[in-house]
């Protein structure tokens, strides 16, 4: 029978707590395998044989503690080995519970300080539910979904009040500006996903096209937006943030869990125009070729008179197929030929 082995309470939220917990288990040698449960709330493990005992049926569930923190509970099964005594099982918990305590320690005292790994580790479970729901049957997949749906639309609320307008102020006012839009269009394309029964015809090319655009989307984040922005800020205002952005962000997560029948739509946060009203106008530049003469019938588009964010929506709505992985250069040239 599965008995309670040790809890601890940490500082950060129960998602950003079993994020790190799976990080901590991938390094661990003790640990033969694990696996996060459908419920999204806890983590399955098993435990190698030692002289002592091994470990079956072991779970890790993160529960929410108030707004700011989270409790780990431990379970499981120890057995004891051929070759131990009794207190073999007692010796087996005490072993699982200092080695992740350990592996854990430093993401959570970095996490406090550093409002880049909450959002990376938001990054990380959403590509995880990605996996899942491609991997998963078609009765698995709805629970997913709403998972998915969830996630993307706290993380997003977070980048968009609180780090986009750092971005925009501090760094560069047009990589905000991008940023928002690619948020817009997987607000977009999730709205389609949420139309779609997992049997339907359709769900997954909407889910590669969510993936995708997503994909880009943090590949983006990661190796530009994120590492100007903390270059910019120092670490006395990355503190600051990462404060803010934890608090927030259980508020976030307590209303997701909380809207009866389950949050609105993805959409419904705000639509294409309340995005655009909320940035900035930026002005184009003029091409130095306005007056060349073109040799082709269609118009080309110079990618010097207009914005990356311009370009991905226009070439969302001509149906540019990949467009979400292209150069600037690129969504130019192919919107010239759809023209």
């Amino acid at each position: 029978m599965s008995e309670k082995l040790f809890s601890r309470h940490y500082d950060v939220g129960s998602e950003m707590l079993l994020d790190f917990l799976q990080q901590a288990m991938a390094g661990l040698p003790t640990i033969t395998s694990y696996q996060l449960d459908d419920s999204g709330d806890r983590i399955t493990f098993t435990t190698s044989l030692t002289l002592t005992s091994w470990g079956e049926n072991m779970v890790a569930a993160a529960q929410s503690d108030g707004r700011d923190g989270s409790v780990l509970h431990v379970s499981g099964e120890p057995r004891v080995g051929a070759l131990s005594t009794p207190w073999g099982e007692e010796l087996h918990a005490a072993t699982i519970e200092s080695q992740l305590f350990a592996a854990l320690a430093p993401s959570i005292e970095m996490a406090r300080t550093n409002p880049i790994m909450m959002l990376q580790a938001d990054h990380r479970r959403v590509e995880a539910l990605f996996a899942r729901i491609a991997a998963t049957d078609d009765g698995e997949r709805t629970g997913l979904v709403k998972q998915l749906v969830s996630a993307l639309r706290v993380h997003m609320e977070l980048e968009e009040n609180h780090v986009y307008p750092l971005l925009a102020a501090e760094v560069d006012a047009g990589l905000a500006g991008e940023a928002e839009v690619e948020h817009q269009l997987a607000r977009d394309a999730l709205a389609q996903l949420e139309e779609l029964t997992p049997d339907e015809p359709g769900f997954d090319a909407a889910l590669t096209m969510v993936m995708a655009g997503i994909e880009h989307h943090v590949y983006e984040e990661e190796g530009e937006a994120f590492p100007r922005l903390a270059s910019q800020l120092g670490s006395d205002r990355l503190a600051e943030l990462a404060r803010q952005l934890r608090t927030v962000r259980a508020e976030l997560v307590d209303r997701e869990q909380t809207a009866p029948g389950g949050a609105s739509k993805t959409t419904a946060k705000r639509g294409p125009a309340e995005a655009k009203a909320s940035r900035k106008p930026r002005p184009t530049r003029q091409s130095n070729r306005a007056g060349a003469r073109r040799n082709t019938s269609r118009a080309r588009i110079n990618p010097d008179d207009t914005t990356k964010a311009d370009l991905l929506q226009r070439a969302k709505k001509a149906g540019v197929s990949g467009y979400s992985h292209m150069s600037k250069a690129e969504l130019a040239k192919a919107l010239s030929r759809a023209d």
